[in-house]
């Protein structure tokens, strides 16, 4: 019985690919033709704006038959070129990812459960750090943690570096990194340290639940209290944090603590 249910789903799933591929290929042809028709009304410079007209229709009929059958797969545009914007199809296959682990650390750092959390061990307060086993150059990707602390007179941080630069955060290439301490200040290269003074959202407390999201197609980073709900983006150059990124925290006070939630 078991073993027609796997024969039934496997033959679904490939009569569903099947159709998929078929409604691509239409898809591709269309749009080939559509481009042809453009590249010579370019060439001949022989248009006018009801051929613009129409041809942004079909090119949204196209959009809209493509959804239909599969949101996987997708129109896109580059709006650099000239007359109409020059279109290809693609299907992307996003592949499940590991959720994110501590992998190294400087400093007086115990790692444990399962890699999901770091303690800052002593016996002195010092600078320490930890840092993510995943890397990350292109989409989007979320990030949750804990964050806490024994008092609120020292500073923790979180931040993404290059995975170029050592843990320690010394690096002979000038690679820096960019993100938020619990003082409320952004960390961004030249040593900065910027405070908000109209947004009070981690200063004085000693836990805060964070939602870090990286968004490495737009070369930002972002970030959302879960208990303030207060959100706050940074631009990141990649010419000085260059891909791939990870994520590193710092923690300074013995119980300082940091754990990587689901």
């Amino acid at each position: 019985m078991a073993s027609n249910m796997v024969s039934n789903n496997t033959t679904e799933e490939a009569r569903i690919q099947a159709k998929e591929l078929t409604s691509l290929q239409t898809v591709s042809k269309e749009l080939h033709e559509l481009a042809e028709r453009l590249g010579k009304a370019r060439i001949d410079d022989d248009y006018v704006e009801t051929d613009l007209q129409t041809w942004t229709t079909i090119l949204e009929k196209l959009k809209d038959d493509v959804n239909t059958f599969s949101p996987s797969i997708y129109i896109q545009e580059n709006p650099k070129e000239i007359l109409v914007a020059k279109m290809y199809v693609s299907k992307t296959l996003q592949q499940p990812r590991e959720r994110e682990k501590f992998r190294e650390s400087y400093g007086p750092i115990l790692i444990k459960n399962n890699g999901f959390m770091a303690t800052h061990i002593g016996p002195n307060n010092d600078t320490a750090y930890v840092r993510g086993l995943g890397e990350y150059s292109l989409g989007t990707h979320k990030i949750r943690f804990l964050f806490t602390k024994n008092s609120i007179h020292y500073i923790t941080s979180f931040k993404v570096v290059s995975a170029l630069m050592p843990i320690r955060g010394v690096s002979k290439s000038s690679y820096e990194g960019y993100g938020w301490s619990s003082m409320d200040e952004i960390e961004c290269p030249g040593n900065q340290m910027i405070f908000n003074r109209n947004t009070l959202d981690m200063k004085g407390e000693t836990s805060f639940e964070i939602e870090l999201q990286l968004d490495c197609d737009n070369q930002k980073i972002s970030y959302v209290n879960q208990r303030t709900k207060n959100k706050r983006e940074l631009n990141v150059d990649i010419t000085k944090c260059p891909f791939p990124w990870q994520v590193r925290f710092s923690l300074y006070e013995v119980g300082d603590c940091v754990h990587l939630l689901p």
